[in-house]
């Protein structure tokens, strides 16, 4: 347990050697749906993961859960942990959206991103432009209600949409080595809420904006896994393991050059 300040997070450090590759968890996951990958990861660099504010062991006290303190919660725990810096940082689903506030906010401290299953944050916004009738009438009174923020917010769910507006507003990425894995036509597991017109364009919606942020950092990569759920990292873990251990490689020979 590591006090960051205000409370203290559960953590836990694997293997050794730099950069430390820091997994972020999706959204209200504990640490140990990451075991999949530790090994994988841990035969070629320390490796770190932790439970946010209110998830696992983690206490959340009296501070707000958003992605900008859950950011500041990670930078404090890596400082306490002792393990210097800069990170390569790995987030999965709603994770991705604290790992790119974290880099943004700290981006002298970010030796590379590799987001998994990350949602970008126009996602919903732009959405509601392309669904007409029936399609538009679900998804404004079944799916957006979910995540509409209560009177008094406390855990990460409630701070959602906040996260989503504080990412609309964060500096552009640093130059680094970026990487984004996505499931192709990963808005087909919401059959049969839409039609297959409607799922079909948030599917090339859903690429089209994370092809844009990827094309934002010079020299980013998309990469499509085919055959696997929304958990690549259980599915299909040597599809994380493979361009992680090749991202850590990259940052070596940088830093020898």
């Amino acid at each position: 347990m590591i006090d960051v300040g205000g409370r203290k997070l559960h953590g836990c450090v694997y293997g050794s050697g730099l950069p430390a590759v820091v997994l972020v968890s999706g959204f209200g996951s504990p640490q140990e749906y990451w075991n999949p990958v530790i090994p994988g990861l841990a035969a070629n660099a320390t490796v770190v993961t932790y439970d946010r504010a209110g998830v696992g062991e983690s206490e959340i006290n009296d501070l707000p859960a958003h992605g900008e303190q859950s950011a500041r919660d990670l930078h404090a725990l890596l400082a306490k942990l002792a393990l210097p810096g800069p990170y390569l940082l790995v987030g999965h689903s709603y994770g991705g959206f604290v790992a790119r506030l974290f880099a943004s906010m700290y981006p002298a401290d970010m030796a590379g991103l590799v987001l998994e299953e990350t949602q970008h944050e126009d996602n919903l916004d732009e959405i509601r432009g392309i669904l007409t009738g029936k399609d538009l009438e679900t998804f404004d009174q079944v799916l957006l209600p979910g995540f509409a923020a209560p009177e008094n917010p406390k855990n990460e769910s409630d701070f959602r949409n906040v996260t989503r507006e504080q990412l609309k507003k964060s500096k552009p990425l640093p130059r680094m080595p970026f990487v984004v894995l996505t499931c192709r036509g990963r808005a087909y597991a919401m059959r049969p809420m839409f039609c297959e017109a409607a799922l079909a364009a948030m599917a090339k919606l859903d690429e089209d904006l994370m092809g844009r942020l990827v094309a934002s950092v010079p020299g980013g990569k998309q990469i499509m896994i085919e055959g696997t759920g929304h958990h690549v990292h259980v599915d299909k873990p040597q599809a994380l393991i493979a361009p992680v251990v090749e991202m850590i490689a990259a940052v070596r020979e940088k830093k020898n050059n």
